[in-house]
C-alpha cells in the first residue's frame, strides 16, 4: 500500500474529523434539544463509562500494532507485519468480548453505586455491545496506520459518525414519549449501530487491499519472531500506553462521580436557589433553602457541563489527534533506523503546528462562549462553563501530540506518570473547587485546564530532553500568544458592532456560576439568525487577523509547509512573498 506523508496523513484525518465533527453537530445539537440537560446528563454519564471501558481495554494495542508494524516495514520484515496483525485481532477480540460483558452484567452496579445514576441503567446497557466492535475495529485501524496509510481510518471515522447520526436520533425521537430514560437509551444505541458499521466498513476494506499489502519479491519477506514473542512485544508497548490512556480516561469518569457528589455537599442559599429555579428552570419542590442540593439539580448542572459545554470544547482536540495518529508511525520509523535528524525535525514541527491551531481555538471559543452555544443550541446556560473550559483546549492538544511522540519513541512510561500526576490534581481541585457554594460547577472546567496543564507541562520537558526539538520561548509560546490575543480582541468587537447594528443581544463577559435571572436563551428564530449572522462575521475577522498576524510575526516554518501535499511548490511561492521563517 502506498505510504502517505506524515501531514498528507494527518491532513486525511483532519478531513474526516472536520466531517465527522458537522454529523457530530448534526447528532448533538437536536439531541440536545429532544432530550435537554437531564437526558443528556444521562447520555453522557454511559458515554463516560463506555469510554473509560473502552480505554482500559484497547487503547494502547492500536498504538503498539502501529508502533510495531511501522518498525517491521521500515525494516522490510513483512512476514512479521502478518503476524503483529493476526495476534492484535485476536487479542483484541477476547478483550472486547470481556469489556461489553463486564458492561453489560455489571450495568446496575455501575448505575445506582458507582456513579449515583439509576436512570443511566438501561443506556449503559445498550452501550455495553459497542466495547466489542470498536475493540476490533482499532486493530484494524493501527494496523493501517503502521502502513501510515490514514483513509481506511478516515471512512470508518465517518462510517461511526453516520451511524449514531442516523439510528441514534431516530430512536431517540422515537422513544421519547415513553420517557427521558428511554429516549436517553435509544440515543446511547445509536453509538453501538454507529461502531459495528465503522467495523464493517474497515473489514471490507482490509479484504480488498489484502493482495496488494506488499511488494513482496526474492528475500524481502525476512525472518519473522514467534507468535509469542510478538504477543509479549504487543503487551511491552501496549500495557504501559493503555495504563496512562486510562488514567486520562479516568479524569472523565472522576467528573461523572465527583461533581454530582460535591454539588450534593452544597447547602441551598438564597442566591443558588433564585439560580436552580429562574436560570435553570426547576421547580421550587426540586431545590429548598436550607437543605443540601439534591440529585435533580446536581443532574441539570452536571447535564448543562458535560452536554453543552464539553462538546464545544472538544472540537479542537480531536482534530489535533490526527496529527498524534500520524506522527506515531513516523517516529516509530525513524528511530528503528535511528534518524536522529529526522525525529528532531518532526518533534518540531509537530509541536509547533499544534500551538498554532489549539491557541486561536481556545481564544475563540472563550472570547465567543455565549454567542456560539446560542447559535447552536439555542441555550447559553452554559457559557461561563465554556469560557473558561476553552483554555484547556491548548493544554488537552498539547498532551495528545507530546503523549504520541513520546510513545512512538519507545517512552511509554513518561506520559502514565504524568497523567497519574495529572489525576491528582483533578481529583484534588474538583473536590475543593465544586464544594464551594459560589463557585459550584464552575469547579469542573478550571479543574480540567488544571490538570491537562499539569500534563503538557511535564510532557513538553520529557520531549525536550529525549529529541531535543529547537523550541524558543519566542517562537512557541509568546509569538503565537500575541496572535491569538489580537485575533480574540478582533473577534470581541466585531461581534459586538455586528450584533448592536442588528438590534440583537451583545455579549456580557463576566463568569458568574450563580446567574439570578432568566438567560436570555432560547429566542426566537429570527433573532438566533441575527446572532448567527454576528457570529460568523466576527469568526471571519478573527480569521485574518490571525492569518495576518501569523504572518507578521513569522509563525511559520518552511519545514511546515513542506510536508503538505505539494509543499515544495508552496513554500517556493511563499519564500517569494517573504512569508515564512
Amino acid at each position: 500500500m502506498k505510504k502517505q506523508s506524515y501531514l498528507k496523513g494527518a491532513m486525511i484525518l483532519v478531513i474526516a474529523n472536520g466531517l465527522v465533527k458537522v454529523i457530530g453537530a448534526l447528532f448533538k445539537i437536536p439531541l440536545a434539544n429532544i432530550i435537554h440537560e437531564e437526558g443528556m446528563a444521562i447520555f453522557n454519564t454511559a458515554y463516560n463509562l463506555y469510554a473509560c471501558m473502552f480505554v482500559i481495554a484497547t487503547a494502547g494495542l492500536p498504538v503498539a500494532v502501529s508502533k510495531m508494524v511501522s518498525s517491521s516495514l521500515a525494516k522490510k520484515n513483512y512476514t512479521e507485519v502478518n503476524k503483529i496483525f493476526k495476534a492484535a485481532v485476536t487479542l483484541l477480540s477476547l478483550i472486547g468480548i470481556a469489556g461489553s460483558l463486564v458492561l453489560f452484567l455489571g450495568a446496575k452496579l455501575f448505575a445506582v453505586y458507582a456513579v449515583n445514576s439509576p436512570s443511566s441503567y438501561l443506556s449503559i446497557i445498550a452501550i455495553a455491545p459497542a466495547i466489542f466492535f470498536v475493540a476490533l475495529l482499532s486493530a484494524f485501524r493501527g494496523y493501517f496506520q503502521g502502513f501510515s496509510n490514514m483513509v481506511p481510518t478516515a471512512l470508518s471515522e465517518v462510517a461511526e459518525a453516520m451511524g449514531k447520526l442516523i439510528i441514534g436520533l431516530l430512536l431517540s425521537y422515537l422513544l421519547l414519549p415513553t420517557g427521558i430514560v428511554n429516549a436517553s437509551a435509544g440515543a446511547v444505541l445509536g453509538v453501538t449501530a454507529g461502531t459495528f458499521f465503522a467495523l464493517l466498513i474497515m473489514v471490507v476494506t482490509y479484504m480488498s487491499k489484502k493482495k496488494e499489502q506488499f511488494p513482496v519479491s526474492g528475500g524481502t519477506l525476512g525472518t519473522s519472531r514467534s507468535t509469542k514473542a510478538i504477543f509479549l512485544e504487543l503487551a511491552k508497548v501496549a500495557i504501559p500506553i493503555t495504563i496512562g490512556a486510562a488514567v486520562s480516561s479516568l479524569t472523565n469518569i472522576i467528573d461523572v462521580v465527583m461533581i454530582r457528589q460535591r454539588l450534593q455537599t452544597i447547602p441551598v442559599t438564597q442566591d443558588i436557589f433564585h439560580t436552580l429555579t429562574e436560570f435553570y428552570g426547576l421547580s421550587s419542590a426540586d431545590v429548598v433553602i436550607g437543605e443540601l442540593m439534591k440529585i435533580k439539580p446536581s443532574e441539570i448542572l452536571y447535564g448543562a457541563y458535560s452536554g453543552y459545554a464539553i462538546p464545544m470544547f472538544n472540537l479542537p482536540p480531536t482534530i489535533i489527534m490526527s496529527l498524534s495518529m500520524s506522527v506515531v508511525p513516523f517516529i516509530s520509523a525513524a528511530f528503528a533506523v535511528k534518524n536522529t535528524s529526522e525525529v528532531k525535525k518532526l518533534s518540531e514541527s509537530t509541536l509547533r503546528i499544534t500551538m498554532l491551531f489549539s491557541l486561536p481555538c481556545a481564544v475563540g471559543l472563550s472570547v465567543l462562549s455565549q454567542p456560539i452555544l446560542a447559535a447552536v443550541y439555542n441555550n447559553a446556560r452554559a457559557a461561563s462553563m465554556l469560557a473558561i473550559l476553552g483554555y484547556a483546549v491548548i493544554f488537552v492538544s498539547l498532551v495528545s501530540v507530546t503523549t504520541a511522540m513520546l510513545q512512538g519513541a519507545g517512552h511509554v512510561m513518561i506520559p502514565v506518570r504524568n497523567m497519574a500526576i495529572g489525576g491528582v490534581v483533578k481529583i484534588v481541585t474538583n473536590y475543593i473547587l465544586i464544594a464551594i457554594p459560589a463557585i459550584n460547577i464552575g469547579g469542573a472546567p478550571i479543574s480540567t485546564n488544571l490538570c491537562y496543564l499539569t500534563i503538557a507541562v511535564l510532557n513538553i520537558m520529557s520531549v525536550k530532553k529525549i529529541m531535543k526539538p529547537d523550541l524558543t520561548i519566542s517562537g512557541f509560546i509568546l509569538r503565537p500568544v500575541i496572535a491569538s490575543a489580537a485575533m480574540g480582541v478582533g473577534a470581541y468587537f466585531t461581534y459586538q458592532g455586528v450584533a448592536k447594528f442588528l438590534q440583537t443581544e451583545m455579549m456580557h463577559l463576566s463568569l458568574n456560576f450563580l446567574p439570578q435571572s432568566a438567560p436570555f436563551t432560547p429566542v426566537a428564530s429570527s433573532e438566533r439568525l441575527k446572532i448567527v449572522i454576528a457570529l460568523c462575521a466576527a469568526i471571519a475577522v478573527a480569521v485574518v487577523i490571525y492569518l495576518i498576524m501569523a504572518f507578521v510575526l513569522r509563525l511559520i516554518k518552511k519545514d511546515d509547509v513542506v510536508m503538505l501535499p505539494k509543499g515544495e511548490t508552496l513554500a517556493k511561492l511563499m519564500e517569494r512573498l517573504h512569508l515564512l521563517s
